[in-house]
């Protein structure tokens, strides 16, 4: 086998960039990295940066990256406002050498994507160039899949080596250097005892020191440093990474929707983003100095640091009545409910760490843990970060907490924490981090990077992980983030409001739900599975409503909604043998703006949907200083509640520097019931046997049962048999047989095993919620249940709503991937409206309605287009003034100007180009094909890319919530540039001329109702089309998608049947040639199957009897969602 450094010289071209002899680099030369997670991991690690000083120890390089987890070369997400921040970090950092590491993350398009990646590179190359013009470019490709790490590598090093193939290629056509990292990771795997991944793809800190060898051994060549040097390079690397952690806070700043975004702060952003830059100034300091003197140390340098800021703007709080107060004056205004009591658990008087305590939880002993945040909002630029996660421990068990240690510390913007069988997971925005105690003193030593990616835009926008009954995490985004996962199997990507869950095991992440409802906070579990989600808006909504929904598809504001007391961030539900029988499974929530009040609520779903009833506030203040963040249930039975204790509380209303922000205080709350007795002595978990664990899963306090799984998950596989023999000593007469079924059902989950029979139990228990749950579990374990569609099937046709609504969530979840799961809906014709909304919602399809965006640094004026018609019910009309930027008339109130609007693009090219306006709700189309649609408070700023043919090329846009005259529109190439043999209307003469013209080309069409299936979405547009009854109607049916369909008119009410019959031709052989239009008297009229960008007609007279008549797709599984009506008036 030939050595590392002789296959990289072979494959390496032109001859190493950064030699001892290349002359090109100078003294200050900036070097800037771009790409994906690879290149932060690598970065961050600070051993490939050191290498590149300790070659060139006088050449003091600049060393900075943009790279973004997520990204490719054409998608590059990024929050609102972030073109202006990258413009000033291009400023200030000019680089005489990129270096671009993309090519993993476009692999999973496999060769089909191939030419669109090439394609995208190229284009990416030129802004590059244009960028930073004379810098030598270095490409690197992606690294293979770690064969020992990944179930699935053979096949896709097949795809990266084609990507990777790629990328040389265009190396080649530069002249330009380039890294094959395919090949020397390849080498690195084969001769590492150790895996350099996780889970395949995300190097290991053992992978980035290898990989950062071997790309420092291609450029340096013989300059590289030799293992001699490794005290050193220890050394500098320190430094590096240290850099590196200034660099990330630059380039993705927290809260920057107060910086530049939506809720920008010039002020704040002049003085607060540059102390980021001066951070990163002293530690190149240090970087150079070690670099250039052997015998330095890095503890011999002080960490840089920057003088305290001033205060900032003080504003003052909107709703009056806040006094800050010592805890026991506190206490003295607290009113508690009459059969309640309260007491103070601990405070900051007795341990000063407790300070704006956050989220809690109980561990496995029945210790609180205390995520606190004093940086909230954040830290500020040049400060120590200083949230923590406390362990406070009641040791007397006499209700106040004698003992506090610090777990874990160093913290900024920390929101949360989860027990897991892998140890402590920690939400440390933006990565989700596991934390574990190897050595028994109480305090983490170690932490592993679990997931990264998550968006800081608006830090209290999402929050406070927390682990389901699987051991999968659930954790969010709020509004104005914008977070993209690299995970074994692909990118994903959420946009706004959303919650995940992540597989730990696999690494897969997958889209719970999407909500118009902002600022998620915390997740809880009922007994049966069900999850319940606090928002910051004072909802609490549950989750099997919720159906999937794919990309930039949102659950409208407030559905799946359990209760909305007032603003908040606090939920637990409700387990404790101490409280009422009649809150069991209900939920606690807290109310921290406008109101300040702990709530208790029952909950039923006797209709379907679970909601709240018997509403008891059980604790409150008219001092608004009491700010109950979050409630959680001890061991003991107790209510304890987070009190964030500050005057102000929202730093979208107050500065990051308002005086008024308390960093000093902390309390937690007792709340007990007196007329039930409290738990003294509660089960030993840690460390307790498995028949003990066993039985503690029919326990009937949900924690205990929540940490005995846990012990249970961690015996890995080999719980499985003492599961399942356990399950089979329990007798079925007894109460709790279910939830021992269920139970165990999601332990044995966990470990890969499922046992058909319990879920059949399951599914067949007078428990409507336990059937719901037997539902969930087949989506959840879908790839063990070959009978899965049989089994949901059955859910669906369930009596009680619950349960047909349990059936439909899977589905969602379900046909993205496995499209025959449609069936068990199709035959659905509910009455309930929870129901009825949960399968309209199905009708979103499956494919995302927000494409592919990259931030365009430079848009030409010359792009915007100004011109454009108004269209009326009768077609086109004169420019409307409102486009000339006519003013509203003082005194005259406000004119809605919703409408459609029409231009022209004549092209003489085909060409692909770039629309952007900035308005949240519209329906863009181009040449009648819908591009976009949004309704969108959060989210203004639409890129759409489209596709011109040669000829008269229309654009409309129809606006919505329109109050001041439209929005300017931009239309331009990938670069942001006016398109090459384009014209737009110079005028409104013009104008004119393009629509007679574009009248007369379709002139043959003028009367016709034309219908278009919206390409990769399998829907008709429109939707709906009216006639009168008995009249001739025309109707066009055009085919831009990538696959046939057809148009099938049938009778009222027929829409199930023909498209059941229509699947059932799947399995004939003469279903094609049919067209799979059923032979029934049902249908009414038909086009046949219509190939890609073909068209055909339909002409008839109406029916006489006037209604709603479905016209529907009937290639197999298309009907059910690409359906409309015709309605006949």
């Amino acid at each position: 086998m030939k050595t590392l450094s002789l296959f990289l010289c072979l494959v390496l071209w032109p001859a190493a960039a950064f030699s001892a002899a290349d002359k090109s680099l100078r003294a200050g030369d900036g070097v800037l990295f771009y790409g994906n997670a690879m290149i932060e991991r690598l970065l961050e690690s600070g051993d490939l940066e050191a290498r590149l000083h300790l070659a060139h120890p006088d050449k003091k390089l600049r060393i900075r990256s943009l790279a973004w987890t997520g990204d490719e070369v054409g998608y590059r997400l990024r929050p609102e406002g972030y073109v202006e921040h990258l413009k000033t970090l291009l400023a200030a950092w000019p680089a005489q050498v990129v270096v671009l590491g993309y090519g993993m993350n476009e692999s999973f398009a496999g060769a089909a994507g191939l030419a669109a990646f090439r394609s995208q590179y190229q284009v990416y190359l030129r802004e590059i160039t244009r960028l930073h013009p004379g810098a030598k470019l270095v490409l690197l490709s992606p690294i293979a899949v770690e064969a020992r790490s990944a179930p699935n590598a053979t096949e896709r090093n097949r795809d990266i080596s084609l990507y990777s193939q790629a990328i040389a290629e265009l190396a080649r056509e530069l002249g330009t250097t380039f890294v094959d990292l395919l090949a020397a990771s390849r080498d690195a795997y084969a001769r590492s005892a150790e895996p350099l991944t996780t889970q395949g793809v995300h190097l290991n800190a053992a992978g980035t020191r290898t990989l950062s060898a071997a790309i420092a051994q291609s450029l340096l060549g013989e300059a590289a440093p030799t293992a001699t040097e490794s005290l050193r390079l220890a050394e500098v690397a320190r430094a590096a990474a240290l850099k590196h952690t200034y660099v990330a806070e630059l380039v993705r700043p927290k809260n920057a929707a107060l910086y530049y975004g939506v809720r920008k702060r010039p002020e704040e952003n002049a003085a607060e983003l540059p102390r980021y830059h001066q951070l990163v100034a002293q530690a190149d300091a240090i970087i150079h100095e070690l670099a250039a003197n052997p015998t330095k140390r890095f503890a011999d340098y002080p960490a840089p640091s920057l003088p305290a800021m001033p205060e900032g703007k003080t504003t003052t709080y909107r709703f009056p009545g806040g006094t800050v107060r010592s805890p026991a004056e506190m206490q003295q205004e607290l009113v508690v409910a009459d059969g309640y009591a309260v007491n103070l658990f601990a405070s900051e008087e007795q341990f000063p760490e407790l300070r704006n305590p956050v989220q809690l939880s109980f561990d496995a002993r029945g210790r609180l843990w205390v995520v606190t945040m004093p940086s909230f909002p954040h830290t500020i630029p040049g400060e120590q970060p200083h949230d923590k996660i406390l362990v406070l421990e009641d040791t007397d068990h006499d209700g106040k907490a004698d003992k506090s240690t610090v777990f874990a510390d160093g913290f900024d913007a920390l929101d949360g924490v989860a027990f897991h069988e892998r140890g402590v997971i920690v939400s440390a925005q933006p990565r989700l981090l596991v934390l574990n105690d190897t050595d028994g003193d109480g305090r983490a030593d170690t932490r592993t990077e679990l997931l990264r990616g998550i968006d800081v835009t608006d830090s209290h926008h999402g929050g406070m992980v927390t682990s389901d009954p699987l051991g999968h995490l659930l954790f969010s985004d709020g509004v104005f983030h914008r977070s993209q996962f690299e995970t074994p199997f692909g990118v994903v990507r959420g946009i706004d409001s959303s919650t995940y869950r992540l597989n730990p095991a696999t690494g897969r992440i997958n889209t719970e739900w999407q909500s118009m409802t902002p600022n998620p906070w915390k997740v809880s579990f009922d007994r049966y599975g069900n999850s319940f989600q606090r928002y910051g808006g004072g909802h609490v909504l549950e989750g099997v409503p919720l159906t999937w929904t794919p990309l930039g598809v949102y659950h409208p504001y407030g559905n799946a909604t359990v209760l909305n007391y007032a603003k908040g961030s606090a939920l637990s539900v409700i387990s404790s043998p101490n409280f009422p029988d009649v809150f069991q499974q209900g939920v606690a929530s807290a109310s921290l703006l406008g109101s300040y009040i702990v709530s208790l609520s029952a909950v039923k779903a006797d209709a379907g949907p679970l909601v709240a009833t018997d509403r008891l506030d059980v604790l409150s203040s008219k001092n608004s200083t009491f700010r109950p963040v979050d409630v959680e249930f001890g061991f003991d039975g107790a209510l304890y509640v987070s009190d964030f204790s500050s005057l102000i509380i929202g730093h979208a209303q107050h500065a990051m520097r308002d005086p008024q922000w308390n960093h000093v205080r902390g309390r937690i709350w007792r709340v007990v019931h007196t007329g039930k007795p409290l738990v003294k002595d509660w089960p030993k978990i840690e460390g307790a046997p498995t028949a003990a664990l066993l039985a503690l899963l029919a326990h009937p306090q949900n924690i205990v049962r929540h940490h005995a799984r846990i012990q249970l998950r961690k015996l890995g596989a080999a719980a499985v048999p003492a599961v399942e023999a356990w399950v089979a000593t329990q007798a079925r007469t007894q109460p709790s047989f279910d939830q021992t079924q269920l139970e165990a059902s999601w332990v044995l989950a966990a470990a890969g095993k499922v046992q058909p029979a319990w879920i059949s139990n399951l599914a067949s228990s007078e428990d409507p919620l336990m059937r719901a749950a037997a539902a969930q579990l087949v989506r959840l374990t879908v790839d063990h249940l070959p009978d899965a569609v049989t089994r949901l099937s059955q859910a669906a046709g369930d009596p009680h709503p619950r349960v047909r609504m349990a059936a439909i969530n899977a589905v969602a979840h379900l046909r993205p991937t496995r499209p025959g799961f449609d069936a068990v809906v199709a035959h659905l014709h509910p009455t309930e409206p929870a129901v009825q909304q949960m399968l309209t919602d199905l009708r979103a399809g499956t494919q995302p309605r927000k494409g592919r965006s990259v931030p365009v640094l430079e848009v030409s004026p010359a792009t915007r287009v100004d011109h454009w018609l108004t269209l009326a019910s009768t077609g086109a009309s004169e420019p409307t003034p409102a486009l000339k930027g006519a003013a509203k008339q003082k005194g005259k109130a406000a004119v809605s100007l919703d409408g459609s609007y029409r231009t022209f693009i004549d092209v003489t090219t085909p060409q692909t180009a770039v629309l952007s306006v900035k308005h949240g709700y519209l329906d863009i189309s181009a040449n009648g094909i819908q591009l976009a649609s949004a309704d969108s408070p959060y989210s203004s700023e639409q890129q759409v890319a489209f596709e011109l043919q040669p000829g008269l090329n229309t654009l409309e846009i129809t606006y919505r919530r329109l109050r001041n005259p439209p929005p300017p529109v931009f239309v331009y190439d990938a670069l942001g540039q006016p398109l090459t043999g384009a014209r737009f209307a110079a005028d409104a003469a013009a104008l004119k001329t393009f629509a007679a013209a574009w009248e007369k080309a379709h002139a043959a069409d003028a009367n016709a109702l034309r219908v278009q299936a919206v390409p990769n979405q399998m829907q008709f547009a429109p939707r709906e089309l009216r006639v009168n009854a008995g009249q001739p109607v025309r109707i066009v049916f055009e085919n831009p998608d990538s696959m046939p369909h057809n148009l099938v008119l049938v009778a009222i009410g027929a829409e199930e049947e023909i498209g059941l019959l229509a699947d059932q031709m799947a399995s004939d052989p003469t279903g094609l040639a049919k067209h799979f239009i059923p032979a029934s008297p049902k249908v009414l009229h038909a086009t046949p199957l219509i190939n890609p960008n073909a068209r055909a007609e339909l002409v008839f007279i109406a029916p006489t009897q006037p209604g709603r008549y479905p016209y529907l797709c009937t290639f197999p599984g298309h009907w059910r969602i690409m359906s409309g009506v015709l309605i006949v008036e």
